[in-house]
């Protein structure tokens, strides 16, 4: 049977897609995409921060507008997709996708760029609500830990190719053209999935899903901008009235949805998100986990990467490869998690919830003990921990999550699990990014601080005076305090360009002075970044925590498939069938053993 024989799939009938293994090769491709531009562009947020002398809070909105565009388009784009076809869907997406890192890739402005993000992250949406939903549609049940089990290893991979690829394109300088190639790269790359997607996915909806819920996805769209969009700016606006007042705004706005969407469900059976779907124990605990969980991944890279390359001076290549160890051991525990917990239960994400923790603390010793002089290699068992931990998580609670969703609601559920997703990884750039910048701003002059003895003896051995070597070390800690907190990436404040003051340095020495400063300064700004880094990575572990105690909200082990409920039918059957012939031959033979005549 081929897909033009079988145009579109009517759910229900539980035929197995015969090309859904190519169809999945090309979905992941699609998928890998969007992972890796996830993580790609942190690794160039600092020259993002200099070629378009992009604001902090311009930065964190580079790194959201992806990640906010997701979570308010995920529910809709997903319920879409099951009213007007998943691979038409999935074929919009990709178009959109590459439309927009074309945008990006010819961005004139800071502003061009997060507008460009915001569509790419549509895109995004499109893309990896219709291609879960695919794998949902298109695999047997005793397939789909497998096909999850692949999406969770392709998000270890990705992650580790994201800050790869990234380093080397930013480094490269590709046609002069520094930061750019990181999204033109996904054109070629998006054209190849599109002809993929059309080749071998087969067309699926679901028939009874007639209207979209507009008021539905107006009041998601406006519960979770207000949620969100004070999170992200709050910290630039000076955390005015407004930004508590929307965020405390959210929770009613949440409450009318779900009583909407209850009402909604009863009436016309069309609502945006199926109400039934938050009966089942094991949907609500994983979206928990998976809320908890992306905070604590996006949360750790955006501080993590800032840190590697404006507090080290890591190349951007050198960050990426200090991922690696990270990524790797992702991609190895996730390609067999998910078939793990089948067996196991929830006690495969507390295992690796607990090993995400053991490797984060041990990340954060790691800091506080090299200081200043620590490399990419000092760092990787750390993150090898950390990135084995994350693999026993991802997999298997997308299987979990997604396995008890019937399938005429695959692109609600996946929409939903999608949301939670990328809302907790909004939510951890805005948090953490918050605590980090204003930990930065605290950390700055004791950083400056831990420098002065040296700087003092520099200074002396250039034969500056006790008195002007306090007037130089005073200036010296409030050049590190307003560094901290200046916007403007390529003009120091003016502190910083008079901190010798005239006539304070003997005759040819001036260089020896400079040198001795400079040297300092460098110093100053790793010990701020590494305490700054120590200090929000603990914050980490917190959030690491809570997602080890909402494990247990998990149902203990993971439900039985159906496909092993028909196979012990199957086998009870061949069993009777069995036992019935021998009975049946044993009474034969009994029968002619009798005489006639006698019972």
């Amino acid at each position: 049977m081929t897909h033009a024989e079988d145009e579109t799939y009517v759910e229900g009938e539980g035929v197995p897609d015969p090309q859904r293994w190519r169809a999945a090769a090309v979905i992941l491709v699609a998928i890998a995409l969007d992972l890796i531009d996830t993580t790609i562009v942190n690794v160039a947020l600092p020259v993002l921060q200099t070629d378009l002398e992009a604001s902090k809070a311009a930065l964190q909105w580079v790194a959201a507008a992806y990640t906010l565009t997701f979570a308010l388009s995920l529910i809709t784009v997903g319920r879409v997709g099951d009213m007007v076809g998943r691979k038409r869907m999935i074929s919009i997406g990709i178009l959109v996708f590459v439309a927009a890192s074309l945008l990006c890739g010819v961005a004139q402005s800071t502003e061009m760029l997060i507008a460009s993000r915001v569509l790419q992250g549509f895109g995004g949406a499109i893309v990896m609500t219709q291609g879960l939903s695919v794998f949902q549609v298109s695999f047997p049940p005793k397939e789909r830990a497998a096909v999850f089990g692949m999406f969770g290893a392709l998000s270890g991979v990705a992650a580790m190719l994201g800050p790869v690829l990234g380093g080397v394109l930013v480094d490269a300088d590709l046609f002069g053209w520094s930061w750019r190639p990181i999204f033109l790269v996904n054109v070629p790359v998006g054209l190849f999935a599109l002809l993929g997607v059309q080749a071998f996915v087969r067309e699926s909806r679901a028939p009874h899903i007639k209207h979209l819920d507009l008021v539905g996805v107006a009041l998601v769209t406006l519960a979770l901008l207000s949620l969100l969009y004070p999170l992200v700016q709050g910290q630039e606006a000076g955390w005015p009235a407004w930004t508590f007042t929307a965020m405390a705004c959210s929770v009613p706005l949440f409450v009318v949805f779900a009583l909407y969407e209850r009402r909604k469900a009863a009436r016309d059976g069309s609502a945006l998100v199926e109400p039934s779907l938050f009966r089942e124990r094991s949907f609500v605990a994983g979206l928990l986990v998976m809320l908890s969980f992306f905070a604590i991944i996006a949360g750790l890279f955006f501080p993590f990467t800032l840190y590697l390359q404006v507090g080290l001076g890591f190349t951007p290549l050198a960050a990426g490869l200090t991922t690696v160890p990270f990524s790797f051991g992702a991609m190895i525990t996730s390609s067999f998690s998910a078939v793990l917990a089948i067996k196991m239960g929830r006690k495969v994400l507390s295992i690796g919830m607990v090993i995400m923790g053991v490797g984060m603390v041990a990340l954060i010793w790691t800091i506080g003990h090299f200081g200043s002089g620590i490399s990419g290699w000092d760092m990787a068992p750390a993150l090898a921990v950390l990135g084995l931990g994350l693999g026993f998580v991802i997999s298997p609670v997308v299987d979990i999550v997604l396995g008890g969703v019937p399938v005429e609601h695959a692109g609600s559920g996946s929409g939903v699990l999608s949301t939670a997703d990328q809302l907790g990884a909004a939510a951890g750039v805005a948090v953490i990014g918050v605590l980090f910048f204003n930990l930065l701003t605290a950390q700055a002059v004791p950083g400056a601080d831990a420098t002065l003895p040296h700087l003092r003896k520099e200074l002396s051995a250039a034969g500056v005076s006790a008195a002007s070597q306090d007037r130089i070390v005073a200036d010296f800690r409030s050049c590190a305090r307003q560094s901290a907190q200046h916007e403007d990436a390529k003009a120091p404040p003016g502190v910083c360009r008079h901190i010798v003051p005239a006539g304070a340095v003997p005759t040819g020495r001036e260089e020896q002075v400079t040198k001795a400063i400079a040297d300092a300064s460098v110093k100053a700004r790793k010990e701020g970044y590494a305490k700054a880094t120590d200090h929000v990575l603990w914050y980490e572990v917190g959030i690491i925590a809570l997602g080890f105690l909402l494990t247990f909200m998990l149902p203990k082990r993971a439900r039985k498939p159906e496909w092993e409920d028909d196979d012990e039918q199957g086998a009870e059957q061949r069993d009777g069938e069995r036992h019935g012939g021998e009975d049946g031959e044993n009474g034969a033979a009994s029968s002619k053993a009798q005489p006639a005549g006698q019972p």
